[in-house]
């Protein structure tokens, strides 16, 4: 299902739509999937739109053309959804990059194993001059704070602090902490509301994020009417739940908070219900304690690629600037 009011480009929500056909096995290794035509028509998009999402899948290794015969799941030697990008497309495009440095530095008469040790010695000094800088995270949750953290502490060595907006804007955490922050990261959601608390624009950068396409999918779906254990440490979570469903018309879905992580009371709260969302710090509990006709959903929002890589880019220039 193609939800056209969740602000996530289409192509994405196709992407998506894929891995989880592939995922759950209706498309296994070796399947024809449909034409960019078919497909089209089946989800009422542009075929153009299809044809984006198949490139990027394409690119990242997870479909392959076969010439005069359409398009086919490809032998996956990776957990696709947990990252096909990284072992397709993104990892490619890195090792022709350190090949084409690769070979300017031999031009200039160093050896491929200098070229090894001097690469390791600037990405030490690189790790050692960011793990000094001190990030503050910003959102309306702790449990989107802590996955954004989570996220950006697999790519970069910084100290990451936690901030809820909410408390920010109580007065819980000080515009003071932020102020002795080398950088505050937050949603371009929440970006003007961060910027009138700070003052100091020049520290703040806005990031992109998007939802769990998959756990949006699956509760476009549910009929309306349905109850939902929601299971997360804060009611913030269930409130931004209920702000999403409703951005994607979905009014018809009633929410039943879960707050906490003890495994009895969450027994205790989901014993009768269908259909669980859980955030992703809550997952594990809730699958050790849920019987197999229920349904899981893990909700989340991630930070985009690109807004990840402006974070290290800045990241890299701030520790630069702190050297000067």
């Amino acid at each position: 299902m193609i939800v056209q009011k969740l602000g996530v480009p289409i192509y994405l929500q196709v992407k998506a739509y894929i891995l989880d056909k592939i995922k759950t096995g209706c498309y296994k290794t070796g399947d024809k999937l449909p034409t960019e035509r078919q497909l089209s028509e089946d989800l009422g998009i542009s075929r153009n739109t299809v044809s984006a999402a198949y490139k990027e899948l394409l690119l990242e290794g997870v479909l392959e053309a076969r010439q005069g015969r359409g398009t086919f799941v490809r032998e996956q030697t990776t957990d696709i959804t947990a990252g096909a990008d990284v072992a397709g497309s993104r990892l490619e495009r890195a090792l022709r990059v350190i090949d084409a440095a690769m070979a300017q530095v031999v031009e200039l008469g160093f050896t491929v194993e200098q070229f090894a040790s001097i690469t390791a010695i600037r990405a030490k000094e690189r790790e050692l001059s960011t793990r000094q800088l001190r990030v503050a995270v910003v959102d309306c949750t702790l449990e989107y704070v802590e996955r954004f953290i989570s996220q950006l502490a697999q790519t970069a060595q910084a100290r990451f602090e936690p901030v809820v907006l909410t408390d920010l804007m109580t007065g819980v955490v000080k515009t003071e902490f932020l102020a002795a922050c080398d950088l505050v990261v937050t949603t371009v959601e929440h970006q003007s509301s961060v910027a009138e608390i700070l003052g100091n624009h020049s520290k703040l950068l806005a990031v992109s994020t998007v939802p769990n396409l998959e756990a949006v999918i699956k509760l476009a779906r549910l009929q309306s009417g349905s109850e939902v254990v929601v299971v997360a440490k804060t009611q913030a979570f269930v409130e931004a739940l209920e702000r999403l469903l409703r951005k994607i018309g979905c009014n018809g879905i009633r929410l039943i908070p879960c707050i906490g992580v003890e495994r009895e009371p969450i027994r205790h709260c989901i014993a009768d219900c269908k259909v669980i969302v859980t955030a992703e710090a809550a997952q594990h509990i809730v699958r050790q304690v849920a019987v197999e006709t229920q349904e899981i959903i893990a909700f989340y929002y991630e930070i985009d690629q690109g807004s990840l890589q402006q974070v290290i880019n800045r990241l890299v220039a701030e520790s630069d600037k702190a050297k000067e």
